[in-house]
């Protein structure tokens, strides 16, 4: 046990013992080492003035780094560069400078008094005249046409057509350009021009030889797609250009122009009537000029539709358009009406006035409760002497009528106070009166 015991404790002091030893011995002989003794080695004093050349060697180089500075290893000489004459002249001149004195300071002289001399004769001013403001015009309009890029998806004439460039467009015309070109999508140089208001681009492609009722992709004549424009110069064009005022649309409208229409009475008649006429569409979205120039080029106000006959005039009633009403009943538009039919549905009395007098007034008989005559200004839209109610089936004589509706001025049974079904009776010889002095085309106003 004992034996186990010194061997181990050999074994565990033994190697640190050894390593002590071996490292003190090479540390006792590196100490003893040239290398590590300064004052050993002896270097030769270099001559005065003698440039030291070559190079040391890496064990030198290591020894100089670690041995402290003299004066025994020489002057270092840099490199001779060589000579600049620009560089030698401004070292030179900087030398002179500052060698040379100092100014002195000028004495102020005494002043000299001048001479007289003659005044000269004095030399009228030379007037420069300003040169015009003339503002630079850049030709861009002359040059559009030509820079504007190819397309084979439109044709020339389309393109000039989408420019608004008549000009360009009969000079395309004259070089041999077709303007019966049709773009991919089935629409025409004519129908784009109708389209866009481009009235004098009409007349261009009529002279062309253009046909002025070729549909395009609307699948509708060229005068229906400008009726519902409003826009009179293009349908003035078409006019001059011989369309048919009266030429009616297209069945079946495409749901496509339907949805461009927002006046719902005229929808409804695209959708399920037959026969729409350009006038019927000016009268039902109130264009006035538009209805007075196809009135003009020959358009009737008595074509109706074929389906459920309505006329032009109904469709401006349902609006309550009174100045297209007037119109399309003959009036001039520029006239103003003289005369006017009052009625008043509180004191139960009615009365003509022409040119601001009263000229008639009755006693009359409205409405009574669940069928009141509704307030409001009409227009008499057609008078018959002798008329039959086709809802009560009893005679209405002296019968004028209200804005195409089912109510009007008539002769009947008067109590002054309401008691008719809507209408407005009047005494027989009153109404008789009335039906003489009023005419198609004037206004009644109903008033509480």
């Amino acid at each position: 046990m004992k034996t186990k015991w010194l061997n181990m404790v050999g074994a565990c002091l033994l190697p640190p013992v050894v390593g002590v030893g071996a490292c003190s011995g090479l540390i006792h002989l590196l100490k003893n080492h040239e290398l590590f003794r300064p004052g050993h080695i002896v270097l030769p004093a270099a001559a005065a003035g003698q440039v030291r050349t070559g190079h040391l060697s890496e064990t030198a180089a290591e020894i100089r780094a670690s041995l402290p500075l003299d004066d025994g290893l020489g002057r270092i000489v840099p490199p001779r560069m060589p000579e600049n004459p620009e560089r030698e002249a401004i070292r030179k001149a900087a030398e002179a400078a500052r060698q040379s004195p100092a100014p002195k300071k000028p004495v102020p002289a005494e002043p000299v008094v001048a001479a007289k001399v003659p005044a000269a004769k004095k030399v009228a001013p030379v007037v420069i005249k300003p040169q015009p403001w003339r503002p630079i015009i850049d030709p861009i309009d002359q040059h559009w046409t030509k820079l504007m890029p190819r397309t084979d998806a439109l044709p020339q004439a389309y393109q000039a057509v989408l420019n608004d460039d008549p000009e360009h467009l009969a000079k395309l015309i004259s070089m041999g350009v077709s303007p019966h070109e049709m773009t991919l999508g089935g629409d025409t140089p004519l129908c784009a021009a109708v389209r866009m208001g481009r009235a004098e681009c009409v007349r261009v492609l009529f002279l062309a030889g253009v046909d002025m009722n070729q549909p395009a992709h609307e699948k509708q004549p060229p005068i229906a797609v400008a009726s519902l424009r409003r826009n009179t110069p293009v349908l003035k064009a078409l006019l001059d250009c011989g369309v048919d005022p009266n030429t009616r649309f297209k069945t079946p409208v495409l749901k496509s122009v339907i949805d461009r229409c927002m006046i719902k009475d005229l929808r409804n008649a695209m959708e399920s009537d037959r026969g729409v006429t350009p006038l019927i569409c000016c009268a039902a979205r109130g264009d006035v000029e538009g209805a007075v120039a196809l009135m003009a080029a020959g358009a009737r106000p008595g074509v109706c539709t074929t389906r459920y006959h309505r006329y032009p005039i109904n469709f401006a009633a349902t609006q309550g358009y009174l100045f297209l009403m007037r119109v399309l009943l003959g009036r001039d538009p520029d006239s103003e009406p003289d005369t006017l039919v009052t009625v008043d549905l509180s004191s139960q009395r009615a009365w003509v006035t022409k040119q601001g007098r009263v000229i008639n007034s009755t006693m009359v008989s409205t409405g009574r409760q669940g069928y009141g005559t509704p307030a409001g200004r009409y227009v008499i839209t057609d008078k018959h002497r002798s008329h039959t109610s086709t809802l009560y089936h009893v005679a209405m004589p002296w019968f004028m009528r209200l804005n195409c509706g089912a109510i009007g001025l008539h002769s009947g049974y008067v109590t002054g106070r309401p008691a008719s079904h809507g209408c407005i009776r009047l005494p027989y010889e009153k109404a008789k009166e009335f039906f003489g002095q009023v005419a198609v085309g004037d206004e009644v106003q109903i008033i509480y």
